[in-house]
């Protein structure tokens, strides 16, 4: 006579969770609390300057809630929701002379752009001092950096132009917000551009021949850096 196969059955009715001991419910303020003292309870552990282990507390929630009221570390500039577009009179052939001598910039590079006594000129009534490069295509916008020593900046303005090498739009201001000076870096000003359609070249100018007070108290000078970044 064959063996009858044993069934297990399964108690669904919840039975088992009803007897559960009530000892071991827990209300969920209570467990927010504990998780909220966890986050409180982390530590840091590190090797000080005497080569120590050291471990110390952590205040998670202390550190978020500090980041969250923190004050930018920039001052934005007078006009600085955008950059201005100016008018100046520039010669069709300005910067074709600039050409032959260009750097590609690509996205995700950087150029440091220097002037100096021996830098190029825009053809022109006034010979500003230029520095002409190329923007790959894949390149979309533009950061700017004037870095501020002492009192002293490279106040330049920028001019794009079309493949053949012909002025499409003056930047008069590209800076929007400016940064102080840290123990770890010099001020500087900064400005974000987008590229347009069309705009192939780009000339980083000075519009003045001889040092002159500009905004905030600074002194535009005729010899210094830049740092333009791609993206």
């Amino acid at each position: 006579m064959a063996k009858e196969d044993s069934v297990e059955t399964v108690d669904t009715s919840g039975a088992d969770l009803l007897s559960a001991p009530l000892e071991d419910y827990r209300p969920s303020e209570e467990i927010d609390q504990e998780l909220a003292a966890k986050e409180r309870d982390r530590f840091i552990t590190y090797v000080d300057e005497s080569g120590q282990l050291v471990s110390r507390p952590v205040d998670m929630v202390a550190e978020k809630e500090a980041k969250n009221r923190v004050e930018p570390d920039y001052a934005e500039l007078p006009g600085g929701d955008g950059f201005l577009e100016t008018y100046r009179t520039i010669r069709q052939d300005c910067c074709l002379h600039l050409l032959d001598e260009t750097e590609t910039l690509g996205a995700g590079q950087e150029m440091l752009i220097t002037f100096g006594p021996d830098s190029p000129v825009l053809l022109g009534d006034q010979p500003f001092k230029a520095k002409a490069l190329k923007l790959a295509e894949n390149v979309n916008s533009l950061d700017l950096k004037a870095f501020i020593r002492k009192k002293d900046y490279v106040a330049a303005q920028l001019l794009w132009l079309d493949e053949q090498g012909r002025p499409l739009l003056l930047v008069d201001q590209p800076f929007s917000r400016k940064y102080p000076e840290t123990w770890y870096r010099y001020g500087y000003l900064h400005g974000t551009f987008p590229r347009e359609s069309g705009q192939r070249h780009l000339v980083v100018f000075l519009p003045y021949q001889q040092q002159q007070p500009s905004t905030d108290g600074l002194q535009a000078v005729l010899n210094g850096e830049l740092l333009l970044s791609a993206q």
